[in-house]
């Protein structure tokens, strides 16, 4: 599972970053619901920091992606329609097969041992039926493919569509049969990233994502 940001660790130096991590946590989990609007009062308080760091952080998500600055009307969480989703689906497949090839070609033993770990802990949540535990594995094993991919430019382009794209899913309605499907598909891109097969590891992943499309 994602490693929940805690500002109260963080230091002077990070804590611009510490707040903007806590606030995305915040939008891409439901907390802050689909165009509602960011109360800075409330928010500041909540995360018990100052107004400029939060102003700073919100700034940052606003160019991200995930927020809509409106002038005179403050900011809100972005709406992402169906469209939208459907054309960030087919951007963010082509980017996968690349992020499954690197991921496959570079992958260090210790990353793929956090990589078995995260599917385990999946695994464990498809047999309890634990919908949100799944849904926090796999927010984590995703984000490890873009980071192992080992390109930061791609890593940057990735998170932000999938971020995008995420604003959409959050509020999906997801069953256990669902939850078996997309862990199967998990296998697939594991077993050929072990392997070290490149195509097979960019196929697996390109074909996960576009059926989740389809779902």
């Amino acid at each position: 599972m994602e490693k929940i940001v805690r500002l109260d660790d963080a230091r002077h130096g990070q804590l611009g970053e510490a707040v903007r991590k806590r606030i995305e946590q915040l939008v891409l989990t439901g907390a802050i619901p689909a165009a509602g609007r960011i109360n800075e009062l409330q928010l500041a308080a909540q995360l018990q920091i100052s107004r400029g760091p939060l102003r700073e952080a919100l700034r940052v998500l606003v160019h991200a992606g995930l927020l809509v600055a409106i002038p005179n009307r403050g900011v809100f969480v972005k709406k992402v329609e169906l469209a939208d989703a459907l054309h960030l689906y087919d951007v963010r497949a082509g980017l996968a097969r690349v992020t499954g090839r690197l991921v496959a070609q570079h992958a260090s033993r210790e990353q793929l041992d956090k990589l078995r770990a995260t599917f385990e802990q999946m695994e464990g949540a498809c047999t309890d039926n634990d919908i949100a535990g799944f849904y926090a594995g796999n927010l984590s094993f995703h984000s490890q493919l873009i980071e192992y991919a080992g390109n930061p430019r791609l890593t940057a382009v990735s998170e932000s569509v999938r971020n995008e794209l995420q604003l959409y899913l959050r509020d999906a309605v997801v069953g256990p049969a669902r939850l078996r499907k997309s862990q199967t598909e998990h296998r697939q891109i594991l077993e050929g990233i072990i392997d070290g097969d490149v195509e097979r590891a960019a196929g697996a992943f390109e074909s996960h994502i576009l059926a989740g499309k389809q779902r």
